[in-house]
C-alpha cells in the first residue's frame, strides 16, 4: 500500500504516510473494524476523535475532545498503535491530544447551567431577579 522512495541522504521515506485525506477516509472503516476485534472500549474513546495530522516520518496525531476518552487512550497506545499500523498496513507512531477548547464546547449543560447563563444574558429574567429578587428555582 505505501510506496517507498529514497531521499539524498539514502533515508527511506513513505510517501503514502503523509497522506492524511486517505487516512481519514478510511477513519470510519478502522474504527468499524475494531469493533470487530472486540475493542469496543477502544472504539468507543475513538468516536469522540479525529485524526489531526499526519507528519512525513509517520506520526499520526489522534485528536481527543473528551479528557476520559484522552486518558484511557493513552493507557492503551501500543495496543492502538498496533491496531493502526496493522490496519493501515503503514508503520504509524501514534501521538494521542487532548484538545479541552472542543472538549468545553461538546460539554452537556445541566439544567442549572442553562438557568445561569439565561440569568446572565436574559434582560427580562435579570429585571426580575433584581426586582423582585426571584430565584431561578429548577
Amino acid at each position: 500500500m505505501s510506496s517507498r522512495t529514497t531521499s539524498d541522504g539514502g533515508e527511506v521515506a513513505l510517501k503514502k504516510i503523509a497522506d492524511l485525506d486517505t487516512l481519514k477516509v478510511e477513519w470510519r472503516q478502522f474504527l468499524d473494524h475494531i469493533s470487530r476485534k472486540t475493542q469496543n472500549f477502544m472504539a468507543t474513546h475513538l468516536q469522540s476523535c479525529e485524526l489531526g495530522a499526519c507528519s512525513p516520518d509517520g506520526v499520526l496525531d489522534i485528536v481527543c475532545c473528551k479528557k476520559f476518552s484522552y486518558e484511557e487512550l493513552l493507557l492503551d497506545i501500543v495496543v492502538l498503535q498496533k491496531e493502526v499500523s496493522e490496519f493501515y498496513a503503514l508503520p504509524l507512531k501514534l501521538r494521542i491530544l487532548y484538545d479541552a477548547e472542543k472538549d468545553a464546547c461538546t460539554k452537556e449543560k445541566t439544567l442549572f447551567t442553562i438557568f445561569q447563563e439565561l440569568a446572565d444574558s436574559n434582560e427580562v429574567i435579570r429585571f426580575i431577579i433584581r426586582e423582585f429578587g426571584g430565584e431561578l428555582v429548577y
